[in-house]
């Protein structure tokens, strides 16, 4: 299986490739309006599709929940949960205006103040894998986390309303 790419296709989206398991190869094109477009190689060096699909944003939404185990969930993750017992891990997005944006992990001490440890910051163009004390939270980021359930309502409040020190 090949990696996930992206290219940007400027003034109509995002493309993304990666190949399949079997041999063929995955292509979605993301539109800035919203659309999507799914093409499907039977093989991965094969120049024409075997199958297009057009989606509009709100059946591409249905079909990404429905892939990534919204209403059903894998056993796979049935496990992960049962390993990380009373643990969840959360993508939480930074929300528009946070004191915490331009502050290092270490001076928003989220582990220490509702103990949510910050795993792992996703922000274009590269993601923070492994994230550091010093790494400092962005406008637009996504924080991936780790807790107990019950700590999340602090740490989503901390997060959007502060107080920050630093």
């Amino acid at each position: 299986m090949e990696q996930l790419t992206q290219t940007r296709l400027p003034g109509v989206g995002t493309k993304f490739t990666f190949g399949l398991a079997h041999g063929g190869r995955l292509t979605v094109i993301q539109h800035n309006d919203g659309m999507r477009e799914i093409y499907f190689f039977r093989r991965s060096g094969d120049e024409d599709p075997t199958a297009v699909i057009h989606l509009e944003d709100d059946e591409a939404r249905q079909l990404g929940a429905v892939i990534g185990g919204a209403y059903e969930r894998p056993k796979v993750v049935e496990e992960l949960e049962l390993a990380l017992g009373e643990l969840a891990i959360e993508w939480v997005r930074v929300p528009d205006g946070s004191p915490a944006v331009g502050h290092s992990l270490a001076e928003c001490a989220f582990r220490a103040r509702t103990g949510i440890t910050i795993i792992a910051i996703l922000r274009e163009p590269e993601p923070v894998t492994g994230a550091q004390p010093d790494d400092v939270i962005q406008e637009g980021d996504t924080l991936v986390a780790v807790g107990k359930l019950g700590q999340y309502p602090a740490f989503r409040r901390l997060l959007a309303e502060g107080p920050i020190e630093g």
